[in-house]
């Protein structure tokens, strides 16, 4: 038996404002994202596992300053290292390059032994030391819709017509999947990438049928009744699909408020038994709270403070205040400043001083521009008779925006 664990969308190195240490440069936040990723590799050592999978994103960005990849080094590859854990890494949407050429953050994983760092679809197989098991993984990296076009253009060596491309494309990477497990002579059958798989939830956006810019992974394009597992990075929402046979993992810390409420953390799988299991990360709690502070209030600042939440301590805290301004100028922020600094590990206060409730609130967050845009025209323009062609112009406009940006990574 093998036990195989599977974390993804890390993204280390993500950028906050606040508690910057001023001889690092680094935000204590930022290394959150670190200690996360450390809490996982303990539990990979005290748990004997195999084979340590990184499903793509483990880093936010292609550019990582050397004292940051220094702490990742010392903290996460030097532990597996000495605990003869080996890493499977495939590249994410955020860490690899779109231009092959280019070198990436996490390229130092193909030199630890018996480790593999992954850029491009492939397969690999790998004999588990202990047991002498035979585990296959499919690894697919993640491509843009633009990219897995050209990518199966230069397999097939034509051009496909672009009004066809992405069905195309997704029937081609069908069947370059169907082959590499096909092709695996082993007992366990693993895929791994960094996909949106179709029928994912996406926090708050309840199961979209396609995000525009996205190659989409469909359930026909992977042979469940060939395979034990398929696991796949990207989506931040922890989730099982396809009665249970696609795993979504999620990401291992709450990115911002738009995943306040989600679960977060990472799944140990036994090839044996196939057991799946699912370990929280213990992510750093966010709270967010709305007052409203009326026209007759007496005492604003007593009443704020009054109704700031309990339980608090080591939390990231984003409060906002409706108030009218003349009760705002009599609020005495020395009272409630330095309470919330020694309560929190980091607070917001966000005021609202209008006169008429014009807010136009958008969802806390979206993995895709375009699908915020959709979002942000629905609800301001939702009466408008020309909605749809707002709609479909501007998302045509940013995809094509957005493509040039991914070209020029």
């Amino acid at each position: 038996m093998a036990k195989i664990l599977f974390v993804s969308d890390v993204h280390i190195g993500i950028r906050y404002s606040y508690r910057v240490d001023l001889r690092t440069g680094i935000s204590e936040r930022t290394l959150d994202f670190v200690k996360a990723l450390a809490r996982v590799v303990d539990y990979a050592i005290k748990e004997q596992i195999d084979v340590f999978v990184i499903c793509g994103d483990l880093f936010d960005r292609v550019t990582i300053g050397p004292t940051l990849l220094r702490i990742v080094r010392e903290r996460i590859w030097q532990p597996l290292i000495a605990a003869e854990i080996p890493i499977i890494l495939i590249g994410g949407n955020h860490d690899s390059p779109q231009i092959i050429e280019k070198g990436s953050p996490f390229g130092e994983v193909s030199l630890i032994p018996n480790s593999i760092a992954v850029r491009t679809p492939q397969k690999h197989e790998f004999t588990v030391h202990s047991t002498g098991e035979r585990i296959g993984f499919v690894l697919l990296p993640y491509m843009t819709a633009t990219q897995a076009v050209t990518y199966v253009e230069t397999i097939m060596g034509e051009q496909i017509d672009r009004e066809v491309q992405m069905i195309r494309s997704q029937e081609l990477f069908k069947e370059t999947i169907k082959k590499y497990v096909t092709s695996l002579d082993t007992e366990t059958k693993i895929i791994v990438g960094h996909f949106y798989v179709h029928g994912s939830k996406i926090g708050v956006i309840p199961y979209p049928d396609r995000i525009h810019h996205e190659f989409v992974m469909k359930k026909d394009m992977l042979p469940l009744d060939e395979i034990d597992l398929a696991v796949f990075g990207h989506i931040h929402t922890t989730q099982t699909l396809y009665e249970g046979k696609v795993l979504v993992p999620g990401s291992l810390e709450r990115v911002d408020f738009g995943e306040i409420n989600e679960e977060k953390g990472f799944y140990a799988y036994e090839t044996e038994s196939k057991n799946l299991k699912f370990i929280s990360s213990s992510p750093r709690k966010m709270i967010k709270k709305y007052i409203e502070v009326q026209e007759e209030t007496q005492n604003p600042t007593e009443f704020i403070l009054e109704q700031i939440p309990l339980n608090i301590e080591n939390t990231i805290l984003r409060i906002k205040i409706k108030i009218p301004s003349h009760l705002k100028e009599q609020v005495l922020l020395r009272r409630i400043l330095p309470f919330l600094e020694q309560k929190t590990y980091h607070f917001e206060l966000v005021w609202d001083t209008s006169e008429e409730v014009t807010e136009f609130v958008l969802p806390d967050l979206e993995l895709n521009p375009l699908a915020l845009f959709s979002d942000f025209v629905s609800e301001r323009y939702g009466n408008y008779p020309h909605q749809k062609e707002l709609r479909e112009r501007g998302l045509e406009i940013l995809d094509v925006i957005l493509s040039k940006v991914e070209d020029e990574k």
